[in-house]
């Protein structure tokens, strides 16, 4: 399994595809699996660089962290490659990270796109997310913490679509639940309120309107402050957006980013 020593951490990353170097930076308790559709769409135009970040999946990290410590790791790992310019791609949390990534590196940075974004940590997410560590904590097995996530980052239609079909639901447990407490506290620690106004790249926001976890009017408050970026609103998309449905408004805009800097040059 691939790591690279940065920060006193071993990080835990991924490599595919071939072509321009893009990031793909995960939310709350994700790992490199959850690109797995992104990832057949996306490798056949980029090499994909997926990390697990600090509190899940196989990073090894020791104490609490913050997300610009998370950021920081990606630009020692964007060091560590020899990737030179690189774009990024970050779903919910993840994309909250690219944010600061981006202001860490912003000549470094091809394209930006924030899928599910946000400026400061929903409180509903934190009363969530937080009452379903002390519930596991205290013996409840950590797959019906991932059921409770999975009624906020879905829609209704959804559901109903996989009743009628008479299929499940996919769920997993959780292994480390101490590194989801420290990404919750990391979450409501950071507010890009003032700072998303520095952000000096091409930045694609893509949201849901019916995204029940951060709600369509604070992607676009986001996006409003974040110079140049464009904004697109997916009608009747949850929190968790289907790759088919944002993979190919993300592509065409790192490769519109491409475009001009090849004639910049």
């Amino acid at each position: 399994m691939p790591y690279a020593n940065v920060n006193g951490i071993s990080l835990y990353y991924d490599m595919e595809g071939c072509g321009p170097p893009l990031i793909l930076i995960t939310g709350f308790g994700g790992d490199v699996g959850f690109w797995r559709r992104a990832s057949e769409m996306l490798s056949k135009r980029f090499t994909l660089i997926k990390i697990d970040n600090r509190g899940a999946g196989n990073t090894l990290y020791n104490g609490r962290f913050t997300l610009d410590n998370i950021a920081d790791d990606i630009v020692r790992l964007v060091d560590e490659l020899g990737l030179g310019r690189v774009s990024l791609l970050g779903w919910s949390m993840g994309s909250h990270i690219a944010q600061k990534a981006a202001l860490l590196m912003p000549e470094r940075v091809t394209a930006l796109v924030l899928v599910s974004s946000y400026r400061y940590r929903p409180s509903r997410f934190n009363y969530i997310v937080t009452s379903m560590i002390d519930a596991a904590e205290g013996g409840m097995p950590t797959e019906y913490f991932a059921k409770v996530l999975n009624c906020i980052c879905y829609t209704e239609e959804f559901f109903k679509g996989r009743e009628g079909a008479g299929k499940g639901v996919r769920s997993y447990g959780f292994r480390d639940l101490t590194g989801l407490r420290y990404q919750i506290e990391a979450m409501g620690a950071s507010d890009m309120t003032d700072l998303a106004r520095g952000i000096r790249v091409p930045t694609l926001l893509i949201h849901g309107s019916r995204d029940a976890t951060v709600e369509c009017e604070e992607g676009l408050r986001l996006s409003g402050s974040i110079p140049g970026c464009d904004a697109v609103v997916l009608e009747g998309a949850g929190h968790l957006i289907p790759a088919d449905e944002y993979v190919p408004l993300a592509m065409g805009f790192i490769e519109r980013c491409l475009a001009r800097e090849r004639g910049a040059e």
